[in-house]
């Protein structure tokens, strides 16, 4: 207590909240976050570093992967060796047709259809060869080749009708067509004509041509 009297300052009661005039009331000075703010930016730049280096190296990492996958799939697409290829590359067993060098069972060829056979010419029958040109002894000369050509009944002629611009061999029906064209074949004629007229016998014409 101090020794003085107390006078009208020193009566005001104890719950009062006024202060003094000396004192001042105190505040709390909030902060300005600039520590904050600084370990942020040095967080960032740490991971910013981190991802520099790190990110290659993983990119890098997927891509050898990935080709890895592909060589696999590539080797599972593969087509296996069928049974055909491995028993071609397979030597021949001993005995068997392709060691031996002997073919095995083939199947029969077939054979073409059989074709008609050709009409059998009668060269017993009478040929008449008549010479149209004037020349002496050319119709002799035809008919015997004709005699050496198989042909019996060769007889030679004249020609009573009018000249013919080529020779020609005649005959009388159809029975008579083989004939006429084997007499015409061994003579080399190119005309052969149904003359039921000209003579009931196989006729040869001598024209110009054949000398």
């Amino acid at each position: 207590m101090s020794k003085y009297p107390q006078d009208e300052f020193d009566r005001i009661p104890e719950t009062a909240s006024r202060q003094g005039v000396h004192r001042e009331r105190l505040v709390a000075v909030r902060g300005s976050g600039l520590g904050l703010k600084i370990a942020v930016g040095v967080l960032a730049l740490l991971v910013g570093v981190a991802a520099y280096f790190l990110l290659p190296r993983l990119e890098m990492g997927g891509a050898g992967s990935a080709s890895a996958a592909n060589a696999g799939a590539a080797a599972d697409s593969s087509p296996e060796p069928t049974a055909s290829s491995t028993d071609r590359l397979r030597p021949p067993e001993p005995g068997s047709p392709e060691a031996t060098g002997t073919a095995g069972p083939s199947t029969p060829a077939t054979s073409a259809p059989p074709q008609d056979p050709k009409p059998t010419v009668d060269k017993a029958q009478k040929v008449n060869v008549l010479n149209s040109t004037g020349v002496p002894g050319l119709a002799g000369t035809v008919a015997g080749r004709l005699t050496a050509d198989g042909w019996t009944g060769a007889s030679p002629g004249n020609w009573a009708g009018a000249p013919l611009e080529g020779s020609v061999v005649f005959y009388n029906g159809a029975e008579q067509r083989a004939g006429a064209e084997a007499v015409a074949s061994a003579l080399g004629i190119a005309a052969v004509q149904d003359g039921a007229g000209v003579s009931p016998d196989l006729t040869v014409v001598i024209g110009p041509e054949l000398q």
